[in-house]
C-alpha cells in the first residue's frame, strides 16, 4: 500500500481549505436576507467580485451587462467613461449619461468598438470645434455659464392646437391667435389642486365627456388595432415637480414604514436609483435621502458596494438592495433597486457638479425590460404584474408652470390634450423608438438618406442631434441676441422644424424649441450620439418637446407593438 507523503496530504487540504473558504466567502455575499445564493464560478477569493450564480451574471456591473472571461472590456469601459469626461463629445455605449440623459442602461450594445469610437473622438477634438457658445451643454452646464431658465421659460408662448389635413398628411401646427394673457397667471393659487389630482373627479371637467364610458383615441395609420384607453378604475395620477426646469419629479414612498423620495421618471433607462443616507456629500445632504436601516422590509443585495457609474459632470457609487416601493396606492414588493451612497464632481472644468444643480434624489426608469441591469423586472413590470387592474401604458403632461406637470400611470386624460393622439409603433422594445422618416429645418431636409429613429426620453431635457449634424443645425438655427421685450419679434425669422413619421409630421415653431437665457435665444437642442443597431437617433425631451406635445407610452401586446402616441397639449394656466 502506497502511502501519502506530508507534503502531498498539506497541498491536498490547502486545495480544500482554500475552495471552502472561497465558497463560503461566496455564499456570504450573494445572498438576499438570508437566502444564500451559491455561486458557479468565482474569480476572486478574496471579495468574489467575478461571481456568477444560477448560470447567469451577477449584478455587480451596474452600468453595463459584460460579456464572461473578457479581459479587455474593463479597458474599454474606461475608454467609454473617459470619452465622457472630456465634455465635448457624448458617444454612450447604452447612453449611461445620468442627469440629462439616463443612468444604468446595461443590454444591447457590446464594447468591441470603443477603440475606434475613441480614435473618432480624438480627431474630432484636433478638428476646428463648434464655438461653445452656440449650444448648451449639459457636460459643461453650470449656474456661471447659464442661469437657471425657468424665469424665462414660463414667458415663451404656448400655442392652442389645430389639426391640418392638407394634401392627406396630419399636421401639428400653431394658432396664431393666442394672445399673452398666459404669462400673467396666478399659477401658485392653482397648484396645489394639481397636487392632488389622484382624485380623478377633475379628469374630464373641460370636456363633457362621458366619465363612465372607455375612449378610445388613436390614428390608424399602420395600426389597425391600436388603441388607447382611459376608465376611472385602471388609472391614477402622480404629480410632478420641476428641477430647475429641467426635471421632473414625481413622490415615491419607499420601505417600511414609507420614506418619500422625489425621483426623476425617465422612460429613457429602466433602473431605479434612490440617494441614501449613507451618501455625506453637500449635495446628499440637502435632499430627501432614504435610510435603508430604519425599512423593516429592506434586504441587500449582492455585493456591498458595487454599483459606480461615472458620466459627464458627475458619478455616482453605491450598492444594490430590495425594497417595498409604493406609487400612488399602488405597492411594488420586493424591487430590486440602486442604492446612491456617494456623489462627486468629476467635472475639469471647476464647473459646477449636477447633483448640486438639480437636487437629485434618485431616477424611476420606465424603459423597457430589455434594459435592466439591476433586478430581474423592472419597476413598472413589477407594478402591472402586482396591480393586475392597472393597463401596460402610462403618458406625461408636461406644463410650464410648476405644479402642473403630471405622469398618469394605466391610461389618458383629456384635461391634458387636444385633437387625436396619433399612434407610433416601437421598433425595438429597448428604448422607446420609433422609425423617423425624414426631418426639415425650415425647407432644407437634413435627414434621413441612413434609416434614422426618433427616442422619446423624459429624462433628457432638451432635444438632441446627433454629432454628424450639429454643425449643420447650428447654421441653420442659430443663437442670437435678444430680449425679454424684443424675442418674439426676433424669433419670427426662424424657421419651423419638422419631423414626419409616415403620414404625421410633428411641427416645432421657433416659440417651442428656443430659449430665451441671459439675453440670448438659443435653440433647445444638444449633441448626443446614440450608437445602436439603428444607429441614427433623435432624442425628444421633456422640456423643448414633452411641453408641447401630450406624450402616451403603450406596452405591447401578441397582436400589437409598444407604441409612442403623440398628442397636442393643452396650455393650461
Amino acid at each position: 500500500m502506497k502511502r501519502i507523503s506530508p507534503l502531498n496530504t498539506l497541498f491536498y487540504l490547502s486545495l480544500f481549505f482554500s475552495y471552502t473558504f472561497k465558497g463560503l466567502k461566496c455564499t456570504r455575499i450573494y445572498k438576499i436576507g438570508t437566502k444564500a445564493l451559491p455561486c458557479s464560478e468565482c474569480h476572486d477569493v478574496f471579495d468574489c467580485t467575478g461571481c456568477l450564480f444560477e448560470e447567469k451574471e451577477s449584478s455587480h456591473v451596474i452600468p453595463l451587462k459584460l460579456n464572461k472571461k473578457n479581459p479587455n472590456d474593463h479597458k474599454k469601459l474606461q475608454k467609454h467613461h473617459e470619452s465622457l469626461k472630456l465634455g465635448d463629445v457624448k458617444y454612450y455605449v447604452n447612453r449611461g449619461e445620468g442627469i440629462s440623459g439616463s443612468l444604468g442602461t446595461s443590454s444591447g450594445n457590446t464594447l468591441d468598438d470603443m477603440d475606434l469610437i475613441n480614435e473618432e473622438i480624438n480627431k474630432k477634438r484636433t478638428n476646428a470645434q463648434l464655438d461653445e457658445k452656440n449650444f448648451l451643454d449639459f457636460t459643461t452646464y453650470n449656474k456661471n455659464k447659464a442661469q437657471d431658465i425657468s424665469d424665462h421659460l414660463s414667458d415663451i408662448q404656448k400655442h392652442v392646437y389645430e389639426q391640418d389635413a392638407q394634401k392627406g398628411n396630419k399636421n401639428f401646427t400653431n394658432n396664431e391667435n393666442n394672445s399673452d394673457n398666459e404669462n400673467n397667471s396666478d399659477n401658485e393659487n392653482n397648484s396645489d389642486n394639481e397636487n392632488n389630482l389622484d382624485n380623478e373627479n377633475n379628469l374630464d371637467n373641460e370636456n363633457n365627456s362621458d366619465n363612465s364610458s372607455i375612449e378610445k383615441n388613436f390614428i390608424a395609420l399602420e395600426n389597425k388595432n391600436a388603441t388607447v384607453e382611459q376608465t376611472k378604475e385602471n388609472i391614477f395620477l402622480v404629480p410632478l415637480k420641476h428641477l430647475r426646469d429641467s426635471q421632473f419629479v414625481g413622490e415615491l414612498l419607499v420601505g417600511t414604514p414609507p420614506q418619500t423620495v422625489y425621483p426623476i421618471f425617465d422612460t429613457g433607462s429602466t433602473n431605479v436609483w434612490v440617494v441614501t443616507t449613507a451618501c455625506e456629500e453637500e449635495s446628499c445632504k440637502k435632499v430627501r435621502r432614504y435610510d435603508p436601516n430604519k425599512s423593516k422590509t429592506f434586504r441587500r443585495s449582492f455585493i456591498e458596494k458595487n454599483l459606480h457609474i461615472v458620466f459627464g459632470s458627475g458619478s455616482i457609487s453605491g450598492s444594490v438592495g430590495t425594497d417595498t416601493f409604493m406609487l400612488g396606492k399602488h405597492l411594488v414588493r420586493n424591487q430590486t433597486f440602486g442604492l446612491v451612497e456617494s456623489e462627486s464632481n468629476n467635472n475639469k472644468n471647476g464647473g459646477d457638479n449636477i447633483f448640486d444643480y438639480i437636487s437629485f434624489e434618485g431616477i424611476v426608469g420606465l424603459g423597457f425590460p430589455g434594459m435592466l441591469s439591476a433586478g430581474n423586472i423592472p419597476f413598472f413590470d413589477n407594478l402591472l404584474k402586482q396591480n393586475p387592474n392597472v393597463d401596460p401604458q402610462f403618458s406625461f403632461y408636461i406644463s410650464p408652470y410648476d405644479g402642473k406637470s403630471t405622469l398618469i400611470i394605466g391610461g389618458i386624460s383629456k384635461s391634458f390634450y387636444e385633437g387625436d393622439i396619433y399612434m407610433l409603433p416601437v421598433l425595438k422594445e429597448s428604448y422607446w423608438e420609433v422609425k423617423l422618416d425624414e426631418l426639415y429645418i425650415g425647407k432644407e431636409r437634413i435627414c434621413c438618406d441612413e434609416e434614422s429613429y426618433v427616442i422619446f426620453d423624459t429624462g433628457t431635457s432638451y432635444n438632441t442631434m446627433p454629432s454628424s449634424q450639429m454643425k449643420t443645425f447650428l447654421n441653420l438655427i442659430h443663437s442670437t441676441a435678444c430680449t425679454e421685450q424684443n424675442y418674439k419679434d426676433i424669433l419670427k425669422s426662424y424657421p419651423i422644424i419638422k419631423y414626419v413619421f409616415g403620414e404625421l409630421i410633428i411641427e416645432l415653431h421657433p416659440e417651442e424649441y428656443m430659449i430665451l437665457n441671459d439675453d440670448v435665444c438659443m435653440p433647445a437642442y444638444m449633441q448626443i450620439d446614440v450608437p445602436s443597431e439603428r444607429n441614427h437617433a433623435y432624442l425628444l425631451g421633456s422640456l423643448s418637446f414633452m411641453r408641447n406635445f401630450f406624450t402616451v407610452f403603450v406596452r405591447g401586446t401578441e397582436s400589437r407593438p409598444s407604441m409612442v402616441g403623440v398628442a397636442r397639449a393643452k396650455s393650461k394656466n
